[in-house]
């Protein structure tokens, strides 16, 4: 679950970014060769969770995080061919989904942030 890294380090690591391109490319591909589940949780540099990763704001961090979940789903299926790859959009209810003061009502709707993921996913295994 790579979103409580960007969390931990406040920002979701950029390949093409000078800080993070002489390190994180060669990290990922490391970490795809052991790679055997993918909990597909799109975090952001405040949270490991984006309330709503459809929104238009999360665009880039949601992107960069889809290529990583591509190279790992690529090396396990490559590894693996007569298995199947693992994964799971999974998204946790608050405390973990961000709440509005005093009512501590949802911001986004659990299910959507899911059914949106996954659709993602599925984009990802049809190609």
């Amino acid at each position: 679950d790579l979103s409580h890294w960007y969390c931990a380090c406040e920002r979701v690591f950029d390949p093409e970014e000078g800080r993070d391109a002489e390190w994180w490319p060669n990290l990922v591909q490391q970490i795809s060769q052991r790679c055997h589940y993918i909990h597909a949780r799109l975090g952001w540099a405040q949270g490991p969770q984006m309330a709503d990763p459809s929104a238009p704001e999360c665009r880039a961090e949601r992107e960069r995080q889809v290529e990583v979940w591509k190279v790992l789903l690529s090396s396990m299926q490559n590894r693996e061919a007569s298995c199947c790859c693992y994964l799971s959009p999974e998204y946790g209810p608050p405390p973990y989904m961000p709440v509005l003061p005093n009512s501590q009502q949802p911001v986004a709707s659990l299910p959507d942030a899911v059914s949106y993921t996954k659709k993602l996913l599925e984009g990802i295994l049809d190609n």
